[in-house]
């Protein structure tokens, strides 16, 4: 074991005698950056761990020259209790429990970004859904990056998930509102983002400093002080989880159905899966809130919070590969029980299905352009609900969807069959049911990504390369 030299043990000890950390701080004011670093490597060359962590903290604070601590000078004296203290705050670290909340954090990203390319879903809970996944992510995130210190390396991470601090219940409630009843928003619902607003306006002249101040704040010495009414926030905090958690739970006992059906129960599992994380995440955040107020250091609670919202994050990827149409909001709960209390048998509905693809496929009922649902119907034998139903339920399409893509197909083959462009495409517009161009230009191109022209175009040049090899 390495020991302290005798002169450096002796200077300390008399230091501490006449008031060390005063003569410290004398020496601190009279030297620069510069004659500080060098004091600290002078230090660590002799192995004097508390000279060295003194100098080095005081070097760090005035040049804010954090990578200074990963110079292999002080590697002889890093495991010495003086050292290691200074160490850990300033020395970046990988860990496998931090790694594993960024991994789950980049995952909650990568569906959100998947989310933004779905098309068949109910877009206001898919927002809600991705808004609450984000901000999972993005806390769970700064977290990991804060306990591996690199928030030190990239200063303008600081304080940037307490802004969403008192967005986790209201998101949750309304996403759960929606999927649950199909509930529409209204101007008054904004007032739930007013605290949110706030704290942002309080944030804001700290999120608009440089790198080199708010490096500052979190070393200690910036002119804001860090993590300024951080209880007070995370108390706030406590208060909208419980209280929106409990009318989320409300609402949950209150619409509870049961219902035999087996395609209801992955709706089913995703709900009473959803609130029981939120419950748990609420009872542990305010076990860990009560402990910090009683001056406890509660670090088992806070790694619970951030397992429970990873395990939400993860939960929610999973779903939205097994089951996507569930967790996107497109089968809502009040649609679902429309359409599962209709009357509709297994067997009739598979019976419809056949007879409408008979109508399209043989019959080619949209080149009608008079063609409507109810008309549709008619020829089904069956009334307007159940042909939606069976549009909607087969086809994950509506009545004008479905129209649309049989129409656009039968023009494409029709375009294929006339290479030479005998037909013009306003000609090609009105065979298959479309009573003017823009409006067959516009399905065209929704569902190809070019308009009729460009896609003729590219079928010529086709075959002239097919006829030139």
């Amino acid at each position: 074991m390495k020991t302290i030299p005798r002169t450096s043990l002796i200077v300390v000890i008399l230091l501490l005698i006449l008031g060390g950390s005063t003569q410290f701080s004398t020496a601190q004011n009279q030297l620069t950056a510069k004659e500080m670093r060098a004091k600290a490597l002078e230090a660590a060359q002799h192995e004097d761990a508390t000279t060295a962590a003194y100098f080095l903290d005081a070097y760090i604070k005035e040049s804010l020259d954090v990578a200074v601590i990963q110079n292999s000078a002080f590697n002889s004296i890093r495991e010495q209790p003086p050292f290691q203290s200074i160490n850990n705050r300033y020395r970046t670290k990988l860990s496998w429990g931090p790694s594993l909340y960024i991994y789950a954090g980049l995952i909650g990203f990568f569906i959100v970004i998947l989310f933004a390319f779905q098309r068949k879903i109910d877009r206001v809970s898919t927002i809600l859904l991705s808004a609450l996944i984000f901000i999972h992510s993005f806390y769970i995130i700064h977290v990991g990056l804060h306990y591996m210190n690199y928030n030190l390396y990239a200063p303008h991470t600081y304080s940037m998930s307490t802004v969403f601090a008192f967005l986790y219940g209201p998101l949750f409630y309304f996403y759960f509102k929606r999927i649950k009843t199909g509930y529409s928003f209204q101007w008054k619902d904004l007032l739930h983002l007013l605290p949110t607003m706030v704290l942002l306006v309080y944030f804001l002249p700290i999120y608009v400093l440089s790198a080199e101040e708010k490096l500052k704040i979190m070393l200690g010495v910036g002119r804001y002080p860090d993590r300024e009414y951080g209880l007070e926030i995370s108390f706030g905090k406590m208060l909208s989880l419980i209280i929106y958690v409990f009318f989320t739970v409300l609402l949950f006992l209150k619409k509870r159905k049961h219902i035999d059906n087996p395609e209801y129960r992955p709706i089913f599992l995703w709900q009473r899966n959803i609130v029981g994380f939120m419950v748990v995440f609420t009872v542990i955040y305010t076990v860990y809130m009560l402990l910090l107020i009683n001056y406890s250091s509660p670090s088992i609670m806070f790694h619970l919070q951030l397992i429970t919202l990873s395990s939400f994050v993860l939960y929610g990827a999973y779903v939205a590969f097994a089951y996507p149409k569930t967790l996107m909001g497109y089968q809502l709960e009040a649609s679902f029980l429309k359409y599962k209390n209709s009357g509709l048998t297994a067997s009739y509905s598979i019976e419809l299905k056949e007879a409408l693809l008979d109508l399209l496929e043989n019959k080619k009922v949209y080149r009608e352009n008079g063609l409507n649902l109810n008309s549709l119907a008619e020829r089904l034998g069956t009334t307007r609900h159940s042909a939606s139903q069976i549009i909607n339920e087969h086809f994950d399409l509506n009545f004008f969807e479905l129209i649309n893509q049989f129409r656009i197909e039968d023009a494409m083959q029709q375009m294929e069959a006339d290479l030479t462009g005998q037909k013009n495409i306003i000609d090609i517009a009105y065979d298959v049911g479309y009573n003017n161009k823009a409006t067959f230009n516009k399905s065209f191109k929704k569902i190809n990504e070019m308009t009729p022209s460009q896609y003729r175009k590219q079928l010529k040049k086709k075959v002239f390369e097919v006829a030139a090899s």
